[in-house]
Order: structure tokens, then sequence, then C-alpha cells
């Protein structure tokens, strides 16, 4: 069933239409609440609405509690309805969701049900749609921002006009909800005067004329002066950052892409604006002015923007997005100052602007801009860092075409090839989870990528794709600010994964996780043991080098706070130990070209969280190996205790002798039993050409 618009919900309810069911979702919370007491007015009697209107959680029902909420019968009245929010949760909780698909087929006609999925999931349920009034709830553009505002104006009795509407939302930007505060806090101010442009900008802090789309047009327009001079006032506005200024002006770029291909292929004019809009609406980018508007802007653009110049200025945001996330970087205005310069000059041949930017900025000969800088989304460092190797990561031809046809563009053509391997290819094959793994890469947006990676980390944790699963997991994590997040996922590949080949991968995204999660020594330690790793490419090894110096830095402000300790012997670098076996005391890494022959004094590191094994066959150790350590080759992982013991079951058929050991809430099944870990290393190929997988050496006693 297509999903209806906004306005198609509200023409229905004003005829007096009411579905049995309906299904709102999508990423503007507040017009689903809009459209949830639209709906509640149209069915329920005023008189007798606190006693027909139920409101619930649906990660918090049962199946018995969802028959007697959509089935009883309304109290004095006509109808009763039912709001289950967080539907997204019945992804996971199945009975409940079964007990609602089976009254889908049979709604009762006295009670309106209203399902509201939650904006963090942005993609509907396939199963919740059928027998359901499907409608889709997304960001307004600006137009129709300002035009929502001012109808909220005139019910609060806000005196604002329409300019300063336009400032208001320009400034603030086309969230609903920031708006409504703003909104609320412009009610509180006498009414006898109008709220005209100029008061407002006064009352926001956001003046006309500097605001992010004012930046932003210089820099399209090739005001590079006026660019620079805007982002003292721009980022001193509140809710305003770095990243915000670049997601906005990488969208922008994308937009000219999408603009500057058309053009080579011949449109121009009202052809070219339709291709460009047409695009817009089919691909639905959040936090830009109207479509309209933006595909005018772009088409106009077009002429002076070619390919090169747009990747030059991409990459530009690419490495300015890098830059602000991390923690050397002096402030967000000097990152983005570079930024403009690095756009702003061109290329010697590529235009006749170049004296002309030499006049207007002063100084800006000197070193070509020193560094270009910042991100196109909000998470493309982290799909960046994973287009290189997509090609060459996938084993399968039909795989390897999927992603080929994603990078070159026809995203859709590769999604529905994905799309038709899963569907011929069952879940037990081999193949599978790389499937899974592709299409999370051939993703329509980060919350489906996410979701896929996730199933392949957790239902698939023994394939050779679990451990690439969750470092892009963790690259997600990392470009969306959610650092616990990555931490948590990083940790698994630490003590799931030890042996990876991608640790030298996950150790530079620990260490920019753990420095700006103020953990030096967390970070440090990662940077050691992916030092150690001779499988990471000479690039990786000096971004690695280059965090390393920090760890410098590090020792040299604790060692004043440990002057009155006891020194101790020191444990030279090479013989360190670790990620996977480290003890609770660690010596800190010297910066390379420091003086190593005097040994630094070791202290004890901030212990991380232990993870406390429960009752199970056996308990896994995390400490340093020691004289009577055992080694064992684990097979998998999982959080279900049956899964674990049908996987043993199977490998005592294959006459393995399996043990299962429960730590921090999965279920780990491991074979063998070594005395060294050349000996477990030397038995891992035997034990993947019998089972498959990714099986690896860890300590066990």
């Amino acid at each position: 069933m297509p999903a209806h618009s906004f306005d198609a919900l509200f023409r229905s309810l004003n005829k007096g239409e009411l579905a049995p069911v309906y299904y709102l979702y999508g990423l503007e919370d507040v017009l689903k609440d809009e459209a949830v007491r639209a709906i509640l007015d149209r069915a329920l009697d005023p008189a007798m609405r606190e006693f027909n209107l139920d409101q619930r959680s649906a990660a918090q029902l049962d199946p018995e509690e969802i028959h007697a909420l959509c089935n009883t019968l309304p109290m004095m009245a006509q109808r009763r309805a039912v709001v289950i929010r967080e539907v997204e949760a019945w992804r996971r909780k199945t009975k409940s969701k079964s007990e609602f698909q089976r009254y889908l087929e049979r709604p009762s006609p006295e009670t309106v049900v209203v399902l509201v999925q939650g904006s963090g999931e942005e993609a509907e349920d396939k199963e919740l749609v059928r027998g359901s009034y499907l409608v889709r709830l997304d960001p307004l553009p600006t137009e129709r921002a300002v035009k929502w505002l001012l109808h909220r104006a005139v019910t609060q009795g806000v005196n604002l006009d329409g300019p300063a509407a336009e400032h208001l939302v320009q400034a603030i930007g086309s969230d609903l909800a920031a708006l409504s505060s703003e909104l609320a806090k412009l009610a509180s101010l006498p009414a006898d005067e109008p709220l005209t442009p100029e008061r407002v900008g006064r009352l926001i802090g956001v003046r006309q004329g500097e605001t992010q789309w004012d930046w932003r047009a210089a820099i399209l327009e090739g005001q590079t002066g006026r660019a620079i001079t805007l982002l003292p006032a721009i980022l001193a506005q509140p809710g305003m950052s770095g990243v915000k200024l670049v997601t906005l002006l990488g969208t922008t770029l994308i937009g000219l892409g999408i603009a500057r291909r058309f053009q080579d292929k011949g449109l121009r004019g009202r052809a070219l604006e339709d291709a460009v809009f047409k695009a817009l609406l089919k691909n639905r980018p959040v936090g830009l002015l109207s479509y309209k508007e933006e595909a005018s802007r772009w088409s106009r653009l077009a002429e002076r923007w070619p390919a090169r110049r747009i990747d030059a200025a991409l990459e530009a945001c690419l490495q300015a997005d890098q830059a602000l996330k991390s923690t050397t970087i002096s402030d967000e205005r000097g990152v983005l100052t570079d930024l403009v310069l690095g756009i702003g000059v061109k290329k010697a041949g590529e235009t006749g602007e170049g004296e002309k930017f030499k006049s207007e900025v002063p100084n800006a000969g000197r070193d070509r801009a020193r560094s270009r800088v910042m991100s196109v989304l909000s998470v493309l460092s982290a799909l960046s860092a994973l287009s290189a190797s997509f090609t060459a990561a996938q084993t399968d031809p039909r795989l390897v075409e999927v992603i080929r046809d994603a990078q070159e563009g026809d995203s859709d053509s590769a999604r529905m090839k994905v799309q038709q391997l899963l569907s011929a290819t069952a879940p037990t094959d081999s193949l599978y989870p790389q499937i899974v793994y592709t299409q999370a890469m051939v993703a329509n947006d980060a919350s489906d990528m996410r979701r896929q990676l996730q199933r392949v980390a957790v239902e698939y944790s023994s394939s050779s794709w679990a451990d690439d699963a969750l470092l892009r997991l963790v690259q997600l994590d990392y470009a969306s600010g959610n650092l616990d997040g990555a931490a948590r996922n990083l940790e698994r590949i630490r003590l799931d994964y030890p042996g990876s080949p991608l640790v030298p991968q996950a150790s530079y995204w620990a260490a920019r996780t753990y420095f700006d999660q103020k953990k030096p020594d967390l970070a440090c330690r990662w940077i050691t043991d992916g030092l150690k790793d001779p499988s990471a490419n000479l690039e990786l090894q000096n971004q690695l080098r280059y965090l390393h110096q920090r760890c410098g830095q590090f020792a040299a402000a604790a060692a004043p706070a440990r002057a009155d300790t006891q020194p101790r012997a020191a444990t030279p670098v090479d013989s360190q130990p670790t990620i996977a076996g480290a003890t609770s005391e660690t010596t800190l890494v010297p910066a390379p070209g420091s003086d190593t022959g005097r040994a630094p004094t070791p202290g004890p590191a901030p212990a991380p969280t232990p993870r406390q094994p429960t009752n199970t066959t056996r308990t896994d150790s995390a400490s340093a190996p020691t004289a009577a350590t055992h080694y064992r080759i684990q097979i998998t992982a999982v959080r279900n205790k049956a899964t674990a013991e049908s996987v043993a079951a199977r490998l005592k058929s294959k006459g393995l002798d399996p043990i299962t050991v429960e730590e921090a809430g999965l279920y780990k099944v491991r074979v063998g039993d070594y005395r060294t870990k050349a000996e477990a290393a030397a038995a891992v190929p035997q034990i993947k050409a019998k089972l498959g997988g990714s099986p690896f050496v860890v300590v066990g006693s």
C-alpha cells in the first residue's frame, strides 16, 4: 500500500472517513503527534474521551494485552481508540506482532488503532503495512515549515509576520520541535508590537544575512572572503556547530553533482531544473530549503561547478570532518576557515579567477590554504571509509556486480539484485551472511545499514563477515557521535575476534574513540597493538603513528602525578601486552623519537569495566596468560543458550569436544585444548576447513 501524505490524512478526516488502523512513520515526530490528535478528535466523543482512550508502548505489550486492548468494547460511545507507540519494538517481539497481525485480518469496527513508529526507525514494517492506513511524516520543506509556523503562531497568539517566520525557519531550520520551542519563547513577549525579522533576529541571536544559508551561498558564489567573515557570528549561534555547517555544504555539493551530471547529458533550462527536482523528490534529503528553490539554484550554478571541482570540494569536506572529530584540532573556526580556503583556491588552469581570489582574501596565496576539511553527511566519513574496499571484499561475482552498481550511482538496481539473491538463498547457506553484509553496504539510509550490520554481527557471529560488520558499526557510531556505542563494539572485536586482520583498522577507530572519551590509556593501548600488526598498510601505519604522538604527551602529563610512586622496571614497547591479553598494569608508550634509554615509570591503568563470567561449563579468563594457561579455538558467540547448545551438539557429531563459556551476556562455544598459542593457531585451518566460518584462538584455562 502506498504511503499517504500528511495532507491526504487531513482531507480524509475532514470528510468524516476513519480507517480501523493507522500506521504513522517517518522522521518528523511533531507531525506524528498532530496526526494522532486529529485522528482522536475525529474518532472519540469528547465527553467520554477519558474512558475510551488507551495509549501504550508496543515494547510493554504481551499478546494477551494486545487482544484485550483492540477488542474491548467502547464505554457509552460509538467507538474507542488505542494508540500504540514505538511499534519498531515489534521487529524483535514476534509473538506480540503476530497477535496484532491476526487482529489486522479482522479489525474491530468499534476500535480505531493508531500505530506510531519512532523516528529512529525510518523504514516502515512491511508486515504491519498490510491492512493499515499508512502515513509517512517526514520533515517539511522550508516553505511548508514557514506555513506551519505561521499557523502555530496564530493558535498561540503570537503576532508573527511572514518575513519574520521565514527568517526564523532559515535561522533555526525546519525542525518543528526546535521551531515550537522558539515560538514558545516568543509567546511570552507582549503582543502589542509585531515580531519583525529584525526583532526576531535580536531575540534569537541570528541576524538577517548571517545564517547558515548565507554562508553556503557565499561559498557557492565564490565569495570566499565573505564566507570566512561570516563564520564567527554563525558559529556563535545557539545549536550551531561545524559539523552542521559542513553537513549542509556536503549535501549541497552532492546536489550540485546531480545537476552537473544532468547538464553534461545535455539538459538545460527548465528541463534541467525538472530533472534535479525529480531527483530531490526521489531521495528526499533533509535539511535543505524548498526542493524547487534548491533545484533552481543548483541548476543555475552547475555551469560554474565541473565534476572535478565538486569532487575536490567533497574531498575537502571529508578531510574537514575528520579534523573536526580529532581532539588535536584547535577550534572549529580554524577548520572551517581552512575548508573555505581549500574550496576557494582554484587549481591552476581550472578557471581564470585565481587573481581575483588573491585580491579578495589577504595572504590567501600562502601554502595553498593549508588543508581542506569536513563531511557531506553525519555518517559520510564512515561510509567513505568503506568504499575503497567494497569490490575487493566480495567473493561472489554477483555481489561484486551489486557493489559496482551502487558505486556507479545505480543504487536502486543494486538493492533489487541483492534482495533477489537473499530470497533465493537459504539462511543456512555460507553465502547468506555475505549477502546480508552486502545489503548493508548498499542500504538506502544509515538506519537500514545499521540494522543489517547488527544482523550479521549477532546472528552470524561465527561467519567471516562478523568482524567486518562490527567494524562498520564502530564507524557508524563514531560518525554519529555515539562514542559509547563505538566503544562497546570495539570491545566485542577485542574479545571475540582478537586474531582478525581488521585489528589495525579497529585500532585506528579505537584511538579516535577513546581519545574523544578522554581515555588516553585505552587509546594508546590500541595504537600499540595496531602498530605491532604487520598486516596494516603503510597509510594506516602512518595514521596510527600520528595518533601515537599523543601518547607521549599523555605520558609527560601523567609523570608528575606518579613522581612519588615506587619505580618499577620498564617494559619495552615491543614486549607490552597486546589488547587481547592486557594486564591490570601497563607501561605508557613513549612518543616516537623520545628518549627510550630511561625507563618510564609505569602506573596502574584505569581498569575497564570487568566482564564477570556467570555460572557455566567453564569460566573464561580475561587475564594475561600464565604458565598453566591453555589455548582454545572459539567457534561462535551467540546470545541464546539454546542456540549455543545446538551448535555444541553439532560439533560433537563431527567428533569435536566443545565447551560453552557464558561471558558478558554471550554464550561462546570453543573446542580444543592446547598448551601453546602456536599449537592452537596451527589447528585453526583444519577446524575452518571442517566447519567453515572464522574460528580463532583464545586464552582458556
